[in-house]
């Protein structure tokens, strides 16, 4: 176990983690890992990360994966089925240098892509009309399935599919959440058969667990009520000076 000093930035990076994914549907790595990265000093952080994900995919999953539409879902989820092994043959490749560069890196492209659908250029230039090809949406899934092995990150294939369907909050939401917790509940599993999960990195995830639970709480009650244009812009200055110290740290 960590001392007190790093246990308790650990905690305040899952909890504002976790309020924002709760309450948007997207952000939880994105504020977190960075801070999990640097805190740990070691490729266990991104262990730790998504072993947390899943207390969270717990609580909120059971209420909203109705509301996901399944055209899209089902796809996504058969094609992360092959992202998933090779994220994590990536992840074992990378030392730590080169996992916070990556990190970083992902979370700059994401703040872009979360600008381009604030200001609908991606709907613009991604516009779409008719039923969702399955293979558009599986290929979304693999990009996804991957990204979660290597960063906990499978946020920025999904937004950039949901802009091109004009997805409403709910309906996006639901379908990230609902495809998020597959992807965190394999990818934990993965790491506990193929790579191993020590028993101190499991001690870590269950210390942060009630912070977790705390924070989803928080962030689904506030969801119903909230402006989503107030976290989108917190997020998004999040990400971006999240990521560029990723890079710079990393170099």
């Amino acid at each position: 176990m960590p001392d007190a000093t790093v246990l308790a930035v650990l905690m305040g990076a899952a909890f504002a983690g976790a309020f924002v994914q709760s309450a948007v549907g997207f952000g939880f790595a994105l504020i977190a890992a960075p801070v999990f990265l640097a805190a740990m000093q070691s490729g266990a952080a991104m262990q730790v990360l998504v072993a947390i994900h899943v207390v969270q995919s717990a609580m909120l999953v059971p209420g909203l994966w109705r509301q996901a539409p399944k055209e899209m879902l089902n796809p996504m989820l058969a094609g992360s089925v092959l992202g998933f092994p090779i994220g994590l043959g990536v992840f074992l490749a990378l030392d730590l240098d080169t996992l916070k560069l990556a990190v970083g890196i992902v979370m700059l492209v994401f703040t872009g892509l979360l600008v381009a659908r604030d200001q609908s250029w991606l709907s613009r230039w991604l516009s779409s009309s008719g039923s969702p090809h399955p293979a558009a949406a599986a290929g979304v899934g693999a990009s996804a399935g991957a990204l979660t092995s290597v960063l906990v990150m499978p946020g920025p294939p999904l937004i950039l599919y949901v802009a091109a369907r004009r997805l409403g909050k709910l309906e996006s939401r639901a379908l990230s959440l609902t495809f998020f917790a597959f992807c965190y509940v394999v990818v934990t599993l993965l790491h506990t058969v193929w790579t191993g999960m020590s028993a101190g990195t499991w001690a870590i995830a269950g210390a942060l667990s009630p912070a977790v639970v705390a924070a989803t709480l928080l962030g689904d009650r506030l969801a119903r009520w909230l402006s989503e244009a107030w976290f989108r812009a917190a997020v998004l200055a999040v990400s971006f000076l999240s990521g560029a110290w990723a890079v710079w740290s990393s170099l």
